[in-house]
This record gives structure tokens, C-alpha cells and sequence, in this order.
């Protein structure tokens, strides 16, 4: 049985029972960890925001009503979303430059996503696309989000998410025309 998301959120709150938060702590991490890392641009900053928001699940347990806030995947990126922006607003953040590499030789959850020679290039081609566009994409493609949870993920109403998607599809058609890419299937 595949038990939902919401579910066992809930039971963790009511039991507090640390292996349904070591459950979503798994199914999670990896794509929260690179949905922060578009924020920081920093491996380690978005790891530390990665556990941050887990964290604030154990202690703070901040009130979960699907009906309000949609799925449970969108909820929590909505959360660290808000973390990602209160570092970025305390620590006035600097951005990596789109054209400086951030993928180390370690094994990452990054890494392991990038090593097909073609995703690198669309990795590649990503980067030079704006921020947010690069955001709702990822989140539609990599994360499998609806336009719904894309919105509450990023604070925006749906109908911004889906202008976002457009755009982003259209800038991303043409970053991969300039790499030598025509025949890019999205």
C-alpha cells in the first residue's frame, strides 16, 4: 500500500513517531534540495535549508490543511521557498554567475541527475534562462508538480505560473537552439 504523503504528516504530528518523518525525509530530499539550490546557488546553503525545513516539521509542526494548501509536495516547497528568501534577505545573498560552474566532482543528488551528456546540456541551458522560469519548469518536469501546486510552491496565482511555464518553455527552446539543439522534446 502506498500510503499518502498528507497521511503520514498527520500521524507523525498526532504520534510523533520519528520514522514517518524519516519517510519523507527520504522522498523528498533530493528534490527539495535542488529546488533550494535554484534559490542559493550554494550545495551546502541549500542542504542546510533542506534539513531546515524538515526541521521546522518536527519542532514548530506548522498546521497542514490540503484543502487550503494543496499537496502536500506543494506545501512543503512552499516552506523552504520561505526559508531559501529569509537567508537570502538576512545574508543579502550573492548569486553565483550564470556562467560559473556549481557542479562538483562529488557524488550529489545534482550529480547523479547530470550524467547523461543531454541533461547536462539542458541543465546547461536551464542556467541561462531566467530564475523564475527555470523554477516553475523544474518543478513542472523534474518535480511533477500540477500548475496548482507550482503556484502555492512559489507564492503566485496559477494563472502567473502558467504565463511562467510559456515563457519559460519559449526560453528554454531558444537557449538549446543556441547550443545546436533543435530537436528538444518538452
Amino acid at each position: 500500500m502506498n500510503e499518502k504523503d498528507e497521511d503520514i504528516y498527520l500521524r507523525y504530528i498526532a504520534k510523533e513517531d520519528d520514522k514517518d518523518l524519516e519517510m519523507l525525509l527520504t522522498r523528498y530530499r533530493d528534490g527539495l534540495f535542488l529546488f533550494l539550490l535554484g534559490f542559493v546557488k550554494n550545495e551546502e546553503d541549500a542542504e542546510d535549508l533542506m534539513m531546515d525545513t524538515f526541521a521546522k516539521l518536527a519542532v514548530d509542526k506548522p498546521h497542514f490543511d490540503p484543502d487550503r494548501t494543496g499537496s502536500f509536495k506543494s506545501w512543503l516547497y512552499a516552506i523552504g521557498r520561505n526559508n531559501a528568501l529569509m537567508l537570502l534577505r538576512k545574508h543579502k545573498y550573492q548569486a553565483v554567475p550564470l556562467d560559473e560552474e556549481i557542479v562538483s566532482e562529488e557524488e550529489t543528488p545534482e550529480s547523479e541527475i547530470l550524467k547523461n551528456d543531454r541533461n547536462k546540456r539542458l541543465y546547461k541551458a536551464l542556467r541561462t534562462i531566467k530564475p523564475e522560469y527555470r523554477q516553475a519548469l523544474s518543478l513542472m518536469f523534474f518535480e511533477g508538480l500540477t500548475h496548482d501546486e507550482i503556484a502555492t510552491s512559489m507564492g503566485m496565482r496559477k494563472k502567473q505560473i502558467y504565463h511562467l511555464v510559456d515563457r519559460g518553455k519559449e526560453a528554454l527552446r531558444k537557449a538549446l537552439e543556441r547550443m545546436g539543439i533543435s530537436d528538444a522534446q518538452y
